[in-house]
């Protein structure tokens, strides 16, 4: 990650360490680029868009629990490469 988008990430983390979601329809609305995909084990996937669509963060948001778990962080080409897939 290139020191001129730490301030992205930086502010995706003050942001979603606030939130309080109950739906993805929380989550969309505080971070509008932000999609759910499903990944090759079925599992549900919600992808941030970080830095200008630079960079995805994959994670998985437990809503009853208020939790984000990160399972991955890259570029676009690596997103687009499709492994993340493998984690969900």
């Amino acid at each position: 990650m290139r020191k001129r988008h730490a301030a992205a990430f930086e502010n995706w983390y003050a942001l979603a360490r606030k939130a309080r979601w109950h739906s993805f329809h929380d989550t969309k609305a505080t971070f509008g680029q932000t999609d759910v995909a499903k990944g090759d084990t079925g599992r549900t996937a919600t992808i941030f868009d970080i830095g200008g669509n630079k960079y995805r963060i994959v994670a998985h948001v437990d809503y009853t629990r208020q939790t984000v778990k990160i399972e991955a962080v890259m570029d676009h080409p690596e997103y687009d490469d499709g492994r993340w897939k493998r984690l969900f």
